[in-house]
C-alpha cells in the first residue's frame, strides 16, 4: 500500500485516518525487519521528488494483506480532504488493463484515473542522473471515475493469533 501526497502529513493525521478504517490495528512506524516489530500495519513517510513529494509506504500483515488495496484507496481519499491536498494511490484494479501503472489521483475528494508510466513519481530512482530526472513528466490525469466501496472489514486479529513476519 502506498499513498503519495502534495502536502506533508503528520503521523497524528495518518493515525486518525487509520483508526477509522482499520480500527484496533496496531501501527508500527519503521522497518518490518526490526526484531521488535509488533503490529498489523507498518508505515513510513518517504520523500519523492515529484508533484507528490511525500509518500506513505505501508505494509499490512497478520492475515489482513488482502485489504491493502482498499485501505490505500480509503486513506488517499480521506487524506486528500483532511489535508486539502492532492493525493495518489494504486489504481491497478480500476484501470482498463492489468498494467501496474494505473493510479487514482484524488483532488478535492474526487477520484480520477491516472497513468503514472514514465513519470518522475513512479520512475524515480536515486541512481538517475540530473538529466534523467528532468525527462519524466508529471502523472497524467485521464478522467474522473466512480469508486464504489469494496466490502471491507479490517479487524485487527487478537494478539494470540497475529502472524509474525
Amino acid at each position: 500500500m502506498w499513498v503519495g501526497l502534495s502536502r506533508e502529513p503528520t503521523r497524528e493525521v495518518i493515525g486518525q485516518a487509520l483508526a477509522r478504517h482499520a480500527p484496533g490495528a496496531r501501527v508500527w512506524w519503521g522497518d518490518l525487519a526490526d526484531p521488535t516489530f509488533d503490529a498489523e500495519i507498518a508505515l513510513s513517510i518517504d520523500p519523492n521528488p515529484s508533484e507528490f513529494p511525500f509518500v506513505i509506504n505501508g505494509w499490512v500483515v497478520g492475515g489482513q494483506e488482502s485489504q491493502q488495496y482498499e485501505l490505500g484507496l480509503r486513506l488517499a481519499g480521506e487524506l486528500c480532504v483532511k489535508l486539502d491536498c492532492s493525493t495518489i494511490c494504486d489504481g491497478s484494479h480500476h484501470g482498463p488493463t492489468k498494467s501496474p501503472y494505473w493510479s487514482i489521483i484524488w483532488q478535492r475528494g474526487v477520484p480520477f484515473l491516472a497513468d503514472d508510466c514514465g513519470t518522475l513519481f513512479a520512475d524515480y530512482s536515486e541512481d538517475l542522473s540530473l538529466e534523467e530526472r528532468r525527462q519524466p513528466g508529471p502523472v497524467k490525469i485521464l478522467h474522473p471515475i466512480q469508486i464504489d466501496p469494496w466490502p471491507f472489514d479490517f479487524s485487527a486479529p487478537s494478539p494470540s493469533t497475529a502472524a509474525v513476519p
